[in-house]
């Protein structure tokens, strides 16, 4: 140790030797501040959810793996406009009469997709807006109900078993 004027200068291994308490809380709080900033950053568009498309549009999204045996064909038509109206229509009404979630109507959002040359597939997905709340960067999906085109029978997917089973 060196005496400099009336100051007491401490060499660093003295200093950490009687102090170490006063290197680990600054240590801490930086390891802390890093990883809270790294949680909490920004994220850019791309790693995203794209929005759901509206019921008037063809989805591209990816079949869910409960249903990829009842996916579309790549090379299947899209689902007409008036076929979409049709399939959403049967959709609320199904929602209504089976209570298939406590969400109001327009708190939902509608993917219309072929799943074959007879049947439809229609997403329900959560549409979080700020007057249903939730995330809006997220879509849980609420139900898959697939119609029959030509009765309009209704069938929903059974998440345990990954088929779809009739409403009751």
């Amino acid at each position: 140790m060196e005496a400099i004027g009336q100051f007491r200068v401490k060499s660093w291994a003295e200093h950490r030797r009687h102090a170490p308490h006063i290197m680990t809380k600054p240590l801490l709080l930086a390891a802390l501040t890093a990883l809270a900033l790294a949680g909490c950053g920004r994220s850019d568009d791309a790693h995203k959810p794209a929005a759901p498309a509206p019921a008037s549009t063809p989805a591209a999204s990816a079949p869910s793996a409960a249903n990829s045996a009842n996916a579309p064909a790549a090379s299947a038509p899209a689902v007409s406009e008036a076929e979409q109206a049709k399939a959403v229509d049967l959709a609320r009404a199904a929602i209504e009469k089976y209570k298939l979630t406590t969400l109001p109507q327009e708190c939902l959002s509608f993917v219309v997709d072929r799943a074959d040359d007879t049947h439809n597939s229609i997403e329900v997905l959560e549409n979080h807006t700020p007057a249903c709340g939730g995330d809006p960067n997220t879509a849980p999906r609420v139900v898959t109900l697939l119609i029959d085109k030509d009765t309009g029978a209704l069938q929903k997917d059974d998440p345990a078993s990954g088929e779809y089973v009739p409403l009751k």
